[in-house]
């Protein structure tokens, strides 16, 4: 186990556990244990004080929290009701949205960053955009952004 793994594969690892969750159902806790066992993770069950706490952290905090997150994706995405969605852009809208609303780990500019790249990497040519302007859009009404040049992306 490398005890130097970077955010951004946990958020990997989350993003692939919340995809598997949506998809196809099950057990949370089951999913992320498959996901994890996918990758060649061999880690049980743990806290956030694991290696892949986090992404265990953020993937939990995630699906716990979906509904509350559904709603405020719906009412920023004009035009597009969220079971249109590619499954893949929802759920990285909600480990952005869990990240800076729910667990406060990450700047917002990373948040939203990092979400823009893992559609760019995940999803389609028109995702990064998508993504960008529906988190703007929840984070300015919630009074976490200020105006769009704010944002680097």
């Amino acid at each position: 186990m490398d005890m130097r793994v970077k955010r951004r594969d946990l958020r990997i690892i989350a993003l692939s556990a919340l995809f598997c969750w949506e998809v196809g159902g099950g057990a949370p806790e089951e999913v992320l244990d498959q996901v994890m066992g996918i990758l060649g993770i061999e880690e049980t069950r743990g806290t956030s004080g694991t290696t892949y706490g986090y992404a265990r952290d953020l993937f939990a905090a995630a699906v716990e929290n979906a509904e509350e997150l559904d709603r405020a994706i719906a009412g920023a995405s004009l035009g597009w009701s969220v079971s249109r969605m590619p499954k893949v852009d929802l759920c990285i809208l909600r480990l952005a949205l869990t990240e800076v609303l729910r667990l406060r780990s990450s700047p917002l500019e990373v948040s939203i960053n990092e979400a823009c790249e893992l559609a760019r990497e995940f999803s389609t040519h028109a995702s990064p955009r998508f993504v960008n302007g529906v988190l703007m859009g929840i984070f300015r009404e919630t009074g976490h952004a200020g105006s769009p040049e704010d944002i680097v992306q």
